[in-house]
């Protein structure tokens, strides 16, 4: 409780002073289909569940590598997953939920969740070496994996949604503007996803070298990531 707490205050902050930086579903709400795939884009609004059309597309990098240039030196990773995310273990092909994980035992999916995010941005950040150190603040709004009967027969899309800050590590002030990103990318189904797990290809992990492309490729493109 104490981690949430600490997370959602420092999106507060970021929410009420972003303007400085830079110039430019509620438990109830449903999930019928899948959301589209975009990339990083900064937010033209204060902090908010994906309030308009993400813009100004960065493409994921193929792979994580070691000793990357950077403006930032990140020194700590935190992520929140909101109780109110909608949580479904319905055997369906698209449940109307916001988080379907299905890889662990059945358990505290937010916890699941919130572990593969941190690990995957933790993943992409680490090679980073700049001179400015920062802590990175993340939100998740979407972790939509395949269901079993998805990936049991026609496979389909990992929606993964979420949005990070950037706080200076010492004044915990943002450095940069709330940041919007869908990672979402294809899953495969049936003798593909077989294939793939024989391979060590799993869901989590591609889901986290996804994500961790992602963000590192963001934050390697200068200082106005």
């Amino acid at each position: 409780m104490l981690k949430l707490c600490k997370i959602v205050g420092l999106f507060a902050l970021a929410a009420t002073t972003s303007a400085c930086v830079s110039n430019p579903s509620s438990r109830n709400a449903t999930i019928e289909a899948p959301r589209p795939v975009s990339a990083v884009a900064a937010s033209q609004t204060q902090l908010g569940f994906f309030p308009e059309p993400l813009a100004t597309t960065v493409a994921a990098a193929p792979a994580v590598v070691p000793a990357l240039t950077s403006p930032y030196k990140i020194v700590d990773v935190q992520v929140q997953v909101p109780d109110y995310l909608v949580v479904s273990e319905a055997d369906v092909y698209l449940p109307k939920a916001d988080i379907v994980w299905r890889e662990d035992p059945l358990g505290n999916r937010y916890e699941q969740v919130e572990a593969i995010i941190e690990d995957a941005l933790r993943k992409g950040t680490a090679p980073l070496n700049g001179e400015k150190e920062v802590i990175l603040a993340a939100r998740v709004g979407m972790f939509h994996a395949l269901t079993e009967k998805t990936r049991n027969s026609i496979g389909g899309k990992h929606n993964v949604q979420f949005e990070y800050v950037l706080l200076d590590a010492k004044t915990r002030q943002p450095v940069t503007m709330v940041q919007k990103v869908d990672a979402s990318l294809k899953a495969y189904g049936g003798s593909r996803a077989y294939r793939a797990m024989r391979e060590g290809q799993t869901q989590k992990v591609r889901i986290t070298n996804h994500v961790a492309g992602i963000v590192q490729t963001a934050l390697t493109k200068g200082s106005d990531a």
